[in-house]
């Protein structure tokens, strides 16, 4: 069990979520890139290594596109550049701070999916006499990106054995497209029917309090973490106020 499943499930999406406030907030280029350092050893750290992965495969192409538009084609003072030709320096910064921005928040939001526990969070949620509806919509949403994720390989594969072609040029995905989506939209559809009819025999939308079978401990160690995270938000904003 790594440090990030160990803690309260409220922590982690804290930590997260004012990660992602501060990689909005915060101004120049060199505390974006100390915060995206920080949010990357953090990850690390907590056990949550696959979110610095999947955050590197998401934002290294808009990287490269911001680089393309702001440094080779941007306005502004030049600087040579290694291979010959020049640079817009104002563009390079711009780039990298703005790639730099998304890259905290995909390593920061990936993370935390890579640690959530469904169950941990419901049973913290009902011991904090959270709306049961609400709560499980939000478990609900975070679960279906990896369901859906799981199915459309499936498909993939599915298809593939068939004979069609899923991979090559981009005409080719572009044909093969309708035979993933619309099977892939049925059973959607098909699963979300059989679960709302689950969830209602259930007695999900029973209105009343509910009692937490097993919560979750809430030690003094995540009311910090948890703590700190809100006042370092509230500082960066306060100093970006006043500038």
């Amino acid at each position: 069990m790594t440090l990030a499943t160990r803690a309260h499930p409220f922590t982690p999406g804290a930590v997260a979520l004012a990660l992602g406030a501060l990689a909005l907030v915060l101004p120049s280029p060199g505390q974006i890139t100390a915060l995206y350092v920080f949010t990357v050893a953090l990850a690390l750290a907590t056990g949550t290594g696959r979110g610095v992965r999947g955050g590197l495969v998401a934002v290294l192409p808009i990287w490269v596109l911001l680089f393309v538009l702001q440094g080779v084609y941007g306005e502004g003072p030049r600087v040579a550049a290694p291979w010959g030709g020049t640079l817009s320096q104002s563009g390079l910064q711009w780039a990298w701070s703005q790639g730099t921005r998304l890259a905290v928040i995909a390593t920061a939001s990936l993370a935390f999916a890579s640690s959530f526990d469904p169950h941990r969070f419901l049973q913290a949620a009902i011991a904090r006499r959270w709306s049961f509806g609400a709560a499980f919509l939000l478990v609900a949403t975070l679960d279906a990106a990896d369901r859906l994720g799981g199915q459309a390989r499936r498909l993939r594969e599915a298809q593939r054995t068939r004979g069609i072609r899923v991979t090559g040029s981009l005409a080719a995905r572009a044909r093969a497209l309708p035979a993933l989506v619309f099977p892939l939209l049925l059973v959607s559809l098909t699963e979300a029917d059989d679960r709302a009819l689950a969830l209602e025999t259930r007695g999900l939308t029973t209105p009343g309090p509910r009692t937490a079978m097993d919560p979750p401990p809430d030690t003094a160690v995540d009311h910090v973490v948890r703590w700190l995270a809100l006042a370092s938000v509230a500082a960066a904003v306060i100093v970006r106020a006043h500038h």
